[in-house]
């Protein structure tokens, strides 16, 4: 495929073993492919590698510019190690389906957590 990817569609098989994906360009033209549970799984963890690169290459284009205070309620977030600068990157999805993406390095994700984790009231496990 040449062209801008404008749609995507993904079927699961009923049983869960394997998936159909189908690309579609800016002239209409498919590309087709199956894949089974651990092929998907693949694809999907080099999607996040890509999209982390993506995400550090913004950062360093981006870096000059000041960026605006925002907000979002955050629905889900995907984070991973990345072994060539020693950060970790990432991204946070709003419930708006708004996305941020994030890079920090090992001490502030500690610093974070800490936070995070002090700020919930403890929970019974009983």
């Amino acid at each position: 495929m040449d062209g801008t990817l404008t749609n995507f569609q993904l079927g699961i098989s009923s049983d869960g073993a394997s998936c159909m994906m189908i690309f579609v360009d800016e002239d209409q033209r498919l590309t087709t492919c199956s894949a089974d549970f651990d092929e998907f799984v693949q694809f999907i963890a080099s999607l996040r590698q890509a999209a982390g690169e993506m995400a550090r290459r913004r950062s360093e284009q981006f870096d000059a510019e000041a960026a605006a205070p925002a907000t979002i309620n955050v629905a889900s977030a995907a984070f991973q190690f990345c072994d060539s600068d020693g950060y970790v990157v990432g991204t946070l999805a709003g419930n708006a389906g708004e996305m941020v993406d994030i890079r920090m390095c090992p001490d502030v994700v500690n610093q974070m957590t800490r936070a995070m984790l002090l700020s919930v009231p403890a929970m019974s496990t009983s």
